[in-house]
Formats: C-alpha cells, sequence, structure tokens
C-alpha cells in the first residue's frame, strides 16, 4: 500500500480525510453543492432512466458465482427486501459480528469474493434514491469507510488474498459508481473524496491485471473491460481516464469479434451466464454513447444477435436453460433494455424453433389449441470447465412446465458441483458398461475443456412436425468404441418421440437416464411411466420387450439455487445393435390410454402411435445410410417423416 494511502487510511479512522478533486464531470467541480449539481451529474449517467424501472440485480444480470449465492443468502433481487435484510443483521449472521471479509476465503471461496464485490451496496443508494431515507445513505458510506479501513491493499497487512484481485475489483469499481451517482446530491465533499479514491485505486488495479493480460475470451476479461470504461467515462479526473478508456476498448473490440460464435453463442457454452454476457455489451455501448466514444464495430450487430439468441433459447417461463454452471437466469429484464437502446422489441421467447449451427444447440417449439412443447437438444460440443458431461441431452417442456430437466448446477462452494452436477449421471445421457465422464468425475472443481466430436447432425422442421438427430462417435472416451445417435422429433404437436440407436460390435449395458423435476411418477407396469405435472405425461417405451429393466431413483437437481431430491429414471437394456424409442404423449386418466407400435428394418425405425382421442400417426426415421424406407404401406426418402 502506498504512503499516502496510509495516511488516507489513518485519517479516515479519524474522521479527517480530505482529498480536493475538481472537475469530476467536464465543466463541474466535484466538491460543488448547487442544488443542479445532482441533475447535471446524472445528465452524465447513461443509465439513470432505467433506475425506476429496475432493480439493480435485474438491470445488472449477475455471473453465475455471483447469483447462486445471491439465493443462497439473500433469496431475492429486490432492492426494498435485499435492504430491509441486510439491515437487520442478515450480514453479520453469515460473516461474523463485526464482518471478517476473509472469513470464509479458505473454506467457500464464492461466499466470501461475494461479500467482497457490493453486489447488494448499490440496492441502498438506490432505495435512497427513490424514497430519501437518510438511514439508507448512512448505512451505505459507514459500510464503504468501514471496508476501506480493514481491506488495505498491504497483502500484510489485508484480511483476504483476493480482494483486491480480478472479478471482486471490476464489480466493486461498478457498484460504486452506482452508488455514488445516486446519491451523490446528498453526498458530503468527504464521502465523494472517498468513493472517487477508492475508484483510483482500482483503477490502478485493473490496468495491472486484465490489461497486462493476453486477450481471451474469457468473460471476467469482458467484464474487467466494461468496469474501466465505468471508470475512464465517469471519473475522467482520474489519472489514468484515458488510458481506462483505450484498453477497454482494445478488450471489448476482441471480445465483440472473438467471444461469440456466428450464430450468436458464445464460445464458453455457456447459458445461464448469457444475460450476464450481453449487460456487458449494452452497458459498454451506453457508456461510449455518453462519452462520446466510437463504438466498436461489430458491437450493435453482436447486441442484435445476443437479443435474438436469448428470445430463441428461452424457456417457456422466461429464463435461460440451466445448462452447465448456469442459474435459470430470468430474461426479461435484458430484453426489454436491449429493445430500448436498440430501438426494437425483442420478445421473452420467439414461439419459434431455432438451430445454432455454430453453438450446437438446437430449440424446437410447437403449439397448437391444446399442446404446447419446448425440446432442446445439447450435444454437448465442449466438456470441461464450466461445460457439464451431458452428451446428446434433452430437456423437454408441455405445456408451460418442465417434464425432464438437467440438474442444472449448485453454488460453486458446494462439494455437490464435483459430486453430482458436473457428472455423466446428473444429465438426460446414457451410459455404456456404466462409464462415466472421468474428467468431470474427479474431486478437482475445474476440469481441463476438451472438444468432442458430439454434434447436431440433421435438423428438419415442416408444418407437421420438428426433428433433430445427434450423434456420439465411437472415439468418445466413455462410449467403449460404440457409435451412439439421438434423434428428436415432435410429431404433430401430439407427441415427442426419442430414439436412441447404438452400434457396435460387441455387446453392451445401455443405461438411459432421464431426470425430473420434483414430480410425482407412477410405474403402470408393461404399459410403461405416468408423469404427474400440473397436466399429465405418458412415458412410454415403444418396445418395453428389449427393456431389461425400469427404475424410479432419487436424483438431485438445483431449484432456485438449492439442491432438491428429485426423480431420475433408468431404463436398461443390452445387445450389439439397439434401437430404444421412448414416447412422451399427454393423457387424461392413465398410460394405458396410448398405444404404440415400433417396426424395425434395415430401412429404418417406424412408430405407430394412437392417443387416447383415437388419433393415429405414423413416424418414420430413415436409415441414413438407405435411400428410402417402407412402414405400414407408407414410404419415404425423406430422413424423418410423418404420416
Amino acid at each position: 500500500m502506498s504512503t499516502s494511502r496510509r495516511g488516507f487510511v489513518k485519517k479516515l479512522a479519524t474522521g479527517t480525510a480530505v482529498i480536493a478533486v475538481s472537475g469530476f464531470l467536464p465543466g463541474v467541480s466535484f466538491g460543488r453543492t448547487e442544488s443542479n449539481y445532482c441533475s447535471l451529474q446524472m445528465s452524465k449517467f447513461p443509465f439513470r432512466k432505467y433506475i425506476d424501472g429496475f432493480s439493480i440485480g435485474d438491470y445488472i444480470p449477475k455471473d453465475q458465482g455471483g447469483k447462486f449465492i445471491q439465493q443462497a443468502i439473500l433469496g431475492t433481487e429486490d432492492d426494498r427486501l435485499i435492504v430491509e435484510k441486510i439491515r437487520g443483521g442478515l450480514l453479520e449472521s453469515v460473516y461474523g459480528n463485526p464482518i471478517d471479509w476473509g472469513k470464509m476465503e479458505k473454506t467457500e471461496l464464492e461466499k466470501s469474493v461475494w461479500l467482497n464485490r457490493f453486489y447488494y451496496l448499490p440496492s441502498f443508494a438506490r432505495q435512497y434514491y427513490l424514497t430519501g431515507d437518510k438511514a439508507c445513505l448512512d448505512y451505505m458510506m459507514d459500510f464503504i469507510r468501514r471496508w476501506i479501513r480493514e481491506n488495505p491493499r498491504d497483502a500484510k497487512n489485508s484480511p483476504s488474498k483476493y480482494n483486491w484481485y480480478d472479478m471482486q475489483v471490476a464489480w466493486r469499481a461498478i457498484h460504486l459508481s452506482w452508488c455514488l451517482y445516486l446519491t451523490e446530491g446528498s453526498l458530503s465533499p468527504d464521502d465523494k473524496s472517498l468513493i472517487f479514491h477508492l475508484q483510483e485505486e482500482h483503477s490502478q488495479i485493473l490496468l495491472d491485471h486484465f490489461g497486462g493480460q493476453p486477450l481471451n475470451e474469457f468473460n471476467h476479461q469482458a467484464h474487467g473491460a466494461l468496469a474501466m470504461l465505468y471508470l475512464g467515462v465517469l471519473f475522467p479526473d482520474l489519472p489514468q481516464s484515458e488510458e481506462l478508456i483505450e484498453v477497454a476498448k482494445r478488450i471489448l473490440n476482441h471480445h465483440t469479434e472473438h467471444a461469440f460464435y456466428s450464430d450468436g453463442g458464445n464460445v464458453e457454452q455457456m447459458f445461464g451466464y448469457y444475460p450476464f454476457e450481453a449487460h456487458i455489451f449494452r452497458d459498454a455501448l451506453l457508456l461510449c454513447r455518453v462519452g462520446q466514444i466510437p463504438l466498436p464495430g461489430k458491437l450493435v450487430p453482436l447486441l442484435h444477435k445476443m437479443a435474438g439468441f436469448i428470445s430463441s433459447v428461452a424457456q417457456p417461463d422466461g429464463t435461460m436453460p440451466p445448462v452447465n454452471d448456469s442459474y435459470p437466469m430470468p430474461v426479461t429484464s435484458i430484453l426489454k433494455t436491449l429493445g430500448d437502446v436498440l430501438n426494437t422489441n425483442f420478445p421473452v421467447h420467439t414461439g419459434k424453433s431455432a438451430y445454432f449451427s455454430d453453438t450446437q444447440i438446437s430449440i424446437m417449439r410447437a403449439e397448437n389449441a391444446t399442446n404446447n412443447w419446448y425440446l432442446l437438444a445439447n450435444p454437448a460440443m465442449t466438456i470441461g470447465a464450466h461445460a457439464h458431461a451431458g452428451k446428446l441431452a434433452f430437456n423437454l417442456w408441455y405445456n408451460n412446465q418442465p417434464f425432464i430437466i438437467e440438474s442444472g448446477c449448485c453454488n460453486y462452494d458446494n462439494p455437490m458441483l464435483v459430486s453430482w452436477y458436473r457428472t455423466s449421471r446428473a444429465h438426460n445421457t446414457v451410459l455404456i458398461d456404466g462409464k462415466i465422464d472421468e474428467a468431470t468425475s474427479k474431486p478437482d472443481q475445474w476440469a481441463p475443456k476438451r472438444n468432442t466430436g458430439n454434434r447436431i447432425v440433421d435438423w428438419l422442421e415442416s408444418s407437421s412436425f420438428n426433428y433433430c438427430r445427434m450423434v456420439s462417435p465411437e472415439d468418445e472416451p466413455d462410449n467403449l468404441s460404440v457409435k451412439w445417435s439421438r434423434s428428436l422429433a415432435i410429431v404433430k404437436n401430439s407427441f415427442v418421440i426419442v430414439l436412441d440407436y447404438f452400434e457396435s460390435i460387441e455387446k453392451h449395458d445401455y443405461e438411459i437416464l432421464v431426470h425430473l423435476p420434483d414430480i410425482q411418477v407412477e410405474d403402470e407396469g408393461a404399459n410403461g411411466l405416468l408423469l404427474k405435472g400440473n397436466q399429465q405425461l405418458a412415458l412410454l417405451p415403444a418396445d418395453n420387450g428389449i427393456v431389461s429393466k425400469t427404475l424410479i431413483n432419487k436424483g438431485f437437481i438445483s431449484v432456485d439455487g438449492a439442491t432438491k431430491q428429485a426423480p431420475v429414471i433408468s431404463f436398461q437394456l443390452q445387445g450389439k445393435e439397439v434401437h430404444s424409442a421412448m414416447v412422451f404423449c399427454p393423457v387424461n386418466r392413465s398410460v394405458s390410454e396410448i398405444k404404440v407400435e415400433q417396426k424395425i428394418s434395415d430401412e429404418g425405425l417406424g412408430i405407430l402411435l394412437e392417443n387416447g382421442d383415437g388419433e393415429k400417426h405414423i413416424a418414420i426415421f430413415r436409415a441414413p445410410e438407405t435411400d428410402s424406407a417402407t412402414f405400414w404401406g407408407y414410404t419415404t426418402t425423406d430422413l424423418f417423416a410423418v404420416f
């Protein structure tokens, strides 16, 4: 820690610290207290129009590590509730009284850095801005003063190894900017100088850490660039303001060009992270506009792609799918603000099917007067790091309710992250001879990221069906030389088929795993399974004779960030060349209402289904190596057809 800061902290402790800073914004003295000073400052704050309509945590979506802790500790993004809980002593109940800033660093790092990133502090500033409650202002400033006193940058005296490192500094810089701008008209010159001085320290750390890194595609670096842009634009009297802006521009340019696929997906394969990443570039655009900074060339087109991606992928409840290390992040706020920034309306979800060939994810939607389907296909193109071992996995919603889900993810401090959530067994996949993905099933928190051959190879859409086929090649380590393909189809908005085909020169055991939310499952024997949500779905093996055993076990799922027990179905079968088709179909009372017949030939596989209303449908899966397939007198040359 510098000699000047030691002196500053000493004076802070005695209440005598004053720093004279002028020209906080062009033409405005930092220490002025005229009645129009606040409005002049707010006119330069590009987020001012969103203060009334959005809680801080809704306007600024969190990174997933922060979101899981937010749910565990506060359970809300509502600023009023956050202030109420924290003023009631919640932080002290978790971190000790007085608060110990480094208490959990060696045991629960995410919980420790959450505290020191100040996610919750702008809630006090916003509540003061909206209500004039001076107790909010007093708490905020007392908190900042205490944190400065007890968290010097001098490593010898710091209670924390990480408080002055990486994302902690970036988040604090952003959150302190909101705190100052929302309360500036009521702060004393000492208070304003205090925050300015802290931001000056943050700026140097950001430049040294993120500015000194090789350019990469990791979201931490883009977020660090946003923090630098905040400081460079909103604090132009900082000695490093011009350098902050230039370094931020260099990083953001790189990320707009390299951190996203051409179809809009992010290269980290993080779906819950996506609103957080979108906010980085949304707010970079707003800061560039107010700072009259030339925009990165691809920034606006990227934001349009990002909004389109969110709308296309969002689940029926308006959240991102919890695939990989993801919380089901709400999308309404980010889409509304992106729409405002880009002067374009983006719906919470498009209602249309979409295939993202670069990202390797497929969303199939089908809707009529009685049935509404959402079917997500994720082959797991990458595994490791933030990406789970959910090979050829799928999620299924029916009439706005989830029926087949991924287990999701948990707080990164939780040992279940590696003992369950990232493992093969936590996903709607298949285990061959019980083999699991070894890299993601070890105690190490971060398995090396690897690219796989798992891909979507076919995607078709017509007025009568949606179809997707994924493959996992025989050279995948846990496939044991088995070539596996999984086809998914929504047929005439009436039912869904999941067809697994295993091809090998040797006999193997196959365990098909299907994870459910916390709903009741009834086993009706040879008839199949009844999934009892708000409405009911039948789950039927098309050929029950090939299933040697059906088990309903207990697995784990993440619900609002907390781990809950939920059913997991295990279908077990054997063979060298095996076709396994599962059918999901709405029912009124019993699975016995549904009649399913399956036929297999060298040409492919046919499914005949009769539902409880007496409607008959035929679906034909043509074998890719043949020219045509015929079943029940119907012939097709297409890869998939419905009659």
